[in-house]
């Protein structure tokens, strides 16, 4: 009998045994799983989410204000920055926004002022800033802007109607003409172009509006002309020739001749016929560059990720206007007025456009 109880206490020994082991294992497997899980459910966003996230949690832009500077609504630099606001925003994880503003010669402002990290700008105009005449005289010179890169080219287009018997600059005489709102780089440029031809405000009306209350004065019978400088199109003249027929004045070798003396940034181009509606010839333009700047204190890390992403995300921008496919990585350096920002030379001699 003892022997029986000797061999009861065996068995259920070893039938314990086994349970044990079976839940042990059972324990494990369902641990096992449970943490291959929990470990695929947040390893797997990381080794499968985007380069843009990763390089934006390394970014020293991560959480920050970004500010990027443009202009009027109806203008090329309102989408192109609204659209490099937003890639800064998903590469850098920056909190940047696009604002709108008179465009160059207060975006110079602001910049140099620290109120804005971004801006974009006319040459010309960025050329005065920084030397602190024409406009900003009185301001003093704004010795602290630094350039990020060269853009696209500022056309300026003097748009007007068939019906308004304005062929050439001096058919402005007496004309209500829109210069640009004042003080901006379109109204610096338009009244160094009428000087050149000899036309003072004296000689016109003039009118400082912006680019879409001068494409709405036309539209009116308020205006009969306007200076545009932006890219190539613009979308309110585009906008004036599906009601009206646009025509753009000339502005000739000789005038570009004149202006290069004293302002260097001027060059010759053409406004292909077949940009707008109705264009049914190339137009002879002064054409200055457009560019990125921002100021000297910002950090060179930080202007380097600015410089970096730019161009890594061209496209985007491309894709928002075609005045952006005129932007080279290898042009980005040429032609500034004012010094490279030492976070965007280290980009470009990284990618060997500099040495």
């Amino acid at each position: 009998m003892k022997k029986w109880f000797v061999l009861l206490g065996s068995l259920v020994l070893i039938l314990g045994l086994l349970a044990g082991c079976g839940g042990k294992t059972e324990s494990t497997n369902s641990s096992s799983g449970s943490g291959a899980q929990s470990s695929s459910n947040t390893a797997a966003p990381e080794s499968t989410s985007s380069s843009s996230s990763s390089a934006a949690d390394e970014s020293v832009w991560k959480g920050k204000v970004l500010t990027v500077l443009t202009g009027g609504t109806s203008g090329v630099y309102f989408p192109l920055g609204t659209t490099l606001a937003k890639v800064y925003s998903e590469q850098l994880g920056a909190n940047a926004t696009a604002q709108t503003t008179g465009a160059s010669a207060e975006n110079a402002a602001k910049i140099s002022q620290k109120k804005a990290e971004v801006g974009f700008a006319l040459a010309d105009t960025v050329a005065d800033a920084y030397q602190g005449i024409g406009k900003f005289e009185k301001s003093g010179a704004l010795s602290n802007l630094r350039g990020i890169t060269a853009l696209y080219s500022n056309y300026m287009q003097l748009v007007t109607t068939k019906d308004s018997g304005i062929t050439k600059l001096e058919d402005l005489k007496g004309k209500r003409v829109v210069v640009g709102a004042a003080g901006s780089g379109t109204e610096i440029m338009a009244n160094r172009i009428l000087k050149a031809a000899g036309i003072s405000y004296d000689d016109i009306n003039e009118d400082f509006l912006s680019f879409s209350e001068g494409i709405d004065g036309i539209k009116n019978g308020t205006v009969d002309a306007a200076f545009i400088s932006s890219g190539l199109p613009n979308s309110g003249i585009m906008e004036l020739a599906t009601t009206k027929d646009v025509n753009l004045v000339p502005i000739p070798q000789e005038i570009v001749d004149i202006l290069k003396k004293d302002y260097p940034a001027f060059t010759l181009d053409v406004i292909p016929a077949g940009t707008y509606k109705g264009l049914d010839q190339d137009i002879p333009s002064a054409v200055i560059k457009n560019i990125l700047i921002t100021y000297e204190e910002l950090d060179e890390q930080a202007v380097y990720e600015l410089t970096k992403t730019f161009f890594e995300n061209l496209q985007a921008l491309m894709d928002t206007h075609n005045a952006a496919k005129a932007i080279k990585l290898e042009k980005g350096p040429d032609g500034l007025p004012l010094p490279l920002h030492p976070g965007a030379e280290k980009y470009f001699k990284e990618k060997g456009v500099l040495k």
